[in-house]
């Protein structure tokens, strides 16, 4: 017998909240597509994913050349920082661009398929996440090629890539549901993050400026590739980005579930 269930305006929050939960707990789903995805996308290719890695290897190696003969700075030193920066940067700004279309890419599916609405937000995060875990081995390699010291240091890359993976997190979902609704919204997201990338000391320094440029000091996406850069370069990130990326995170979840229970009803009708 097919049990109905009556959802009121009243319990629609609390639906959107479980929805979130539910679709975190099925990792076993979204995972499982997200191999598919890269398997699809490289299929019949002889090494795969390491494409995207062989690709950005040579661009990492030709800008540590570039920047380190123009800004007269060691190799050991320019290369290292350079690879961490563009590699999490790659993963920030691919989830971004490719959250502001994860309900309006996936309509068919969301009409047809009795699923959890946020599987398609985990879903496009563990795929890019599997990339970046490939592009790691860029920094592998330069690693090896330049040992760095021994420190503790390292072990903070675990906090603050969680709290990276937040601030992605809620910045996909709330961009997703917006675009849904406005679909003017993944160009502006575009735009944005290509001026973030020129403002933002991915493969350049501040460290090299005489003072420290207000557009980097009130960059949030700064602090943010700061928690995650700095302890793979051994070093420990300041407490000011500590402070950015966890409040960043704290308020900005809260915003994107609040938009999502608003949204969550109506998302299905407007893609």
């Amino acid at each position: 017998m097919i049990q109905r269930r009556i959802i009121t305006a009243e319990a629609l929050p609390l639906e959107a909240l479980e929805d979130l939960f539910r679709g975190c707990l099925r990792y076993e789903i979204w995972w499982g597509f997200a191999v598919s995805d890269i398997k699809q996308r490289f299929r019949r290719s002889t090494i795969g994913p390491f494409w995207l890695t062989l690709s950005m290897g040579v661009l990492i190696g030709a800008l540590g050349l570039v920047f380190s003969t123009i800004a007269k700075m060691r190799l050991e030193e320019t290369l290292p920082y350079i690879s961490v920066g563009i590699i999490c940067w790659t993963l920030l700004s691919t989830c971004i661009n490719e959250g502001s279309t994860i309900f309006i890419s996936s309509a068919g599916q969301i009409r047809a398929i009795p699923i959890a609405l946020s599987f398609y937000l985990y879903r496009m995060v563990a795929r890019n996440v599997m990339i970046f875990l490939f592009n790691m081995a860029i920094y592998f390699v330069v690693l090896i090629m330049f040992p760095p010291g021994k420190t503790l240091n390292y072990l903070l890359f675990i906090p603050g890539f969680i709290l990276y993976m937040l601030n992605i997190l809620w910045v996909s979902l709330a961009l997703g549901i917006l675009s849904a609704r406005y679909r003017d919204v993944p160009q502006i997201a575009a735009n944005v993050m290509q001026v973030l990338f020129v403002f933002t000391p991915v493969f350049w320094s501040s460290e090299t400026l005489p003072t420290r440029p207000v557009f980097v000091i009130f960059n949030p996406a700064y602090h943010l590739l700061e928690v995650v850069r700095e302890p793979l370069l051994g070093a420990s990130p300041s407490l000011s980005s500590w402070a950015v990326a966890f409040a960043t995170a704290v308020f900005g979840c809260v915003a994107a579930v609040r938009l999502y229970q608003r949204a969550y009803a109506r998302i299905a009708y407007w893609v």
